[in-house]
């Protein structure tokens, strides 16, 4: 019984560890998509504002991306424990909901022709 009960606990630990890789795996090509949004003719700068605020997105998705990739690489070695990378995982999920919303807000403001100060 006692066997049954690690067992079931390394399961559910490589499950889990399997769905933070695909999750994060997941926000690296959404992270690509919204790069590919960046630099469409749609969203050029047409304001020092607006081209200051395009280049801070560019970075914190230069930032996120690698992050995910550091974590992911770290998740599918196995050579660090699961929780060792749970809180950076969740940071970097809430990092990527936080650029996808300054994404949106920077995409609704060229669309508008305006900056937002």
């Amino acid at each position: 019984m006692e066997k049954f009960k690690q067992n079931r606990y390394l399961n559910w630990e490589s499950d889990s560890n399997n769905a933070l890789v695909a999750r994060l795996e997941r926000n690296q090509r959404n992270l690509m998509q919204l790069r590919g949004q960046l630099s469409s003719y749609r969203s050029e700068p047409t304001t020092y504002s607006l081209y200051e605020r395009l280049d801070q997105l560019r970075r914190a998705m230069d930032r996120c991306s690698k992050n995910n990739k550091d974590i992911i690489t770290g998740l599918k070695s196995d050579q660090i424990p699961m929780s060792g990378y749970i809180v950076e995982a969740k940071k970097q999920l809430n990092a990527f909901r936080e650029i996808h919303k300054n994404v949106e807000s920077y995409l609704i403001n060229c669309a508008e022709g305006e900056s937002e100060e």
